[in-house]
């Protein structure tokens, strides 16, 4: 028997989730609010959808009283935010001077932002921000290059709440504009039908071939990935089709989690759209998004190419089959204007507004705007408008939750942020990077690796991503690395902990789906995904490799990186034109790295050492064919 609370608190949480995603779909663009007004308002509906939408505990007896401690802490964060609507320009000309009642409030809604942000996405970001709020006050106690001269409370509350920074900062400016709107954006185009027609697609694609279901992954996992920026959620719907397809024609589990989740890795970074950290990379760098999409292009490109090969030899290796004739849509059915126009039309009146110089709040509102009456127009009976419409309610309403999951974090990480420029912690990591970086340029890298990956074992991307671009950009850029080649190195390293051991959520999630080990199938995807592993380092040392340089050197650079992709997929999975042995699988893997190095003369070497391996290859398919 359900408890009476439970309606009441699904209730609360549909209306606030529809009441946000209204706002965020309309006010930012056409209400003329300024900015802290617009953060206010967007830190405190964001807080009210995710504190009724996810419960504090699952306690079945207390279930009223924790709706009831929601409600106040609703009602907390309102007053605490309303004045700053009120007063911002008192606030951001430092006209206005914090009074207690002032202090008490910031400190109310600074837990309370933290509890929302636990509840979206777990403790890891309320953690780092408390320990981060403790390094304040111990750190006239730290040793060496850690110590600093310590601030009173009542300062460090006045810098997180009564100014421009914090709570309400330009990262929190960031999430109440275009990552809200295309959060929505994500959210209308899967409720209308566009994650199976992305799926329908990619059986169209891939589904006849060799490897047909794991390539139907890849492609589906791609496509949807664009939209959803998240490989968690990316798993979660294609996978639970394209893995039992997978199983089901005879991959092993492991396999085919391995396939699933890397691909759906990959989503985060494939243009036209990727995921929301690479709007956020735009917005730090003050470059228009397009320039994102240019310089994702050939790592993505490599990236697929690397997986589809591996894919294709593993399934050249094991003899396994396509995907059966039955199980494939009927082209006349997928392609037509009716299944298409809602999936490519806003997209393609997305990236003509950006393209035409539109912001990305505003394209982002274009883009909604025309799933929704392009889903609208497909049925203009009565009833089928009115089932229509209510279900675009509904998606609005799901979506505004999506985006309660995400915001409080982000405005969680601008507090961090904030704490760290308070204490002067970026420097000293920057100091240690630039002291490897002197005599060892890799190593500095590596080591400005290891950070995101270590962040992003328990964080999301975007946040893993702002972090790191706040702690390692600087040193990285001040080591003479083009600033574009830094951002996109970090934005791939904090992709790649979702299927990266310990954690690698992703990969979870799909060993589960595939009933297979977790840890192996994480290995499977970091062989299907080497190039991801190993293009960040490439593309740093050759921005070439990101569209950065001559269009002969670009050329150049894709054209060499996706034979080096080809090559080590080979080596990896011992298949090219035939079963390899273990010298040719090492002289391919060599030649793959030499080939995708950011030198001529490396590139010249491993031409040869692959020409060297497919004569090796063909005098011993020539021998077998005359001994048989």
């Amino acid at each position: 028997m359900t408890h009476p609370a439970e309606p009441a608190r699904r209730a609360a949480a549909w209306w606030s989730g529809l009441a946000l995603a209204s706002f965020q779909l309309v006010v930012p663009v056409w209400a003329g609010l300024f900015d802290m007004q617009l953060r206010a308002l967007h830190v405190l509906l964001t807080t009210a959808a995710i504190l009724f939408a996810v419960p504090a505990l699952r306690a079945p007896r207390l279930l009223w009283t924790l709706l009831a401690a929601d409600a106040v802490m609703v009602a907390l964060a309102a007053a605490a935010t309303l004045p700053v609507y009120a007063e911002w320009e008192a606030i951001i000309t430092l006209a206005a001077v914090a009074e207690p009642i002032d202090l008490v409030l910031g400190a109310a809604l600074s837990l309370i932002v933290l509890e929302a942000a636990r509840r979206g996405a777990g403790a890891a970001i309320p953690i780092m921000v408390l320990l981060a709020f403790g390094y304040v006050f111990v750190g006239p106690l730290m040793p060496g290059i850690w110590v600093h001269p310590g601030f009173p409370l009542g300062y460090v509350i006045e810098q997180l709440y009564f100014s421009s920074g914090g709570l309400f900062g330009s990262l929190t400016g960031t999430s109440a504009t275009f990552v809200a709107i295309f959060i929505l954006f994500g959210a209308l185009l899967q409720a209308t039908g566009g994650g199976q027609t992305f799926m329908d697609l990619a059986l169209l694609i891939a589904g006849r071939r060799i490897g047909g279901p794991a390539k139907v992954g890849v492609v589906a996992s791609a496509l949807f990935g664009m939209i959803s920026g998240s490989a968690v959620a990316n798993v979660s719907v294609t996978g639970n089709y394209t893995i039992p397809l997978m199983r089901r024609l005879g991959y092993q589990p492991d396999f085919a989690g391995g396939v699933e989740a890397m691909s759906s890795t990959g989503g985060g970074i494939t243009p036209p759209v990727m995921g929301i950290a690479a709007f956020i990379m735009a917005d730090f760098l003050n470059v228009p998004y397009l320039h994102v999409i240019g310089w994702a292009a050939i790592p993505c490109l490599l990236f697929y190419i690397g997986i589809l090969a591996g894919v294709h030899f593993e399934a050249e290796r094991a003899g396994l089959a396509p995907v059966p004739a039955a199980d494939l849509p009927k082209p006349r059915e997928v392609l037509t204007p009716r299944r298409l126009a809602p999936l490519f039309v806003p997209i393609g009146l997305l990236l003509f507004l950006l393209f035409s110089g539109a912001s990305l709040t505003e394209a982002g509102f274009w883009a909604c705007v025309s799933v929704m009456a392009l889903f609208l127009a497909a049925d203009r009976s009565r009833a089928g408008l009115r089932l229509r419409a209510l279900a675009l309610i509904d998606a609005l309403a799901k979506g505004g939750t999506a985006v309660a999951q995400v915001a409080p974090v982000l405005v969680a990480v601008s507090m961090f942020t904030a704490l760290l420029g308070l204490t002067g912690v970026a420097p000293k990591v920057s100091s240690i990077i630039l002291d490897l970086g002197a005599g060892n340029i890799v190593g500095a890298l590596a080591v400005a690796a290891l950070i995101p990956l270590l962040l992003g074992a328990p964080l999301p991307v975007t946040a893993t991503y702002i972090l790191s671009a706040a702690l390692i950009a600087p040193a990285l850029v001040r080591l003479g690395l083009d600033v574009a080649a830094v951002h996109m190195f970090l934005l791939y390293w904090a992709t790649l902990a979702s299927v990266t051991p310990p954690t690698c959520t992703a990969c979870v999630i799909a060993a589960n789906i595939a009933g297979g080990n977790w840890f192996r199938t994480a290995l499977v995807g970091m062989r299907l995904g080497f190039v991801a592993f190993l293009v960040p380092f490439f593309f740093v040392l050759n921005p070439a490799l990101i569209a950065r340089g001559p269009a002969v050197e670009v050329l150049i650079a894709a054209v060499s990186g996706g034979a080096g992709a080809l090559l080590m997929a080979a080596g990896f999975f011992g298949w090219f034109r035939t079963r390899l042995n273990a010298l040719l699988r090492l002289i391919y893997l060599g030649a793959g790295v030499l080939l995708l190095a950011p030198s001529m003369a490396l590139l010249a070497a491993g031409a040869g050492v692959a020409a060297v391996g497919i004569a090796t290859e063909t005098l011993r398919a020539r021998r077998a064919l005359t001994t048989r």
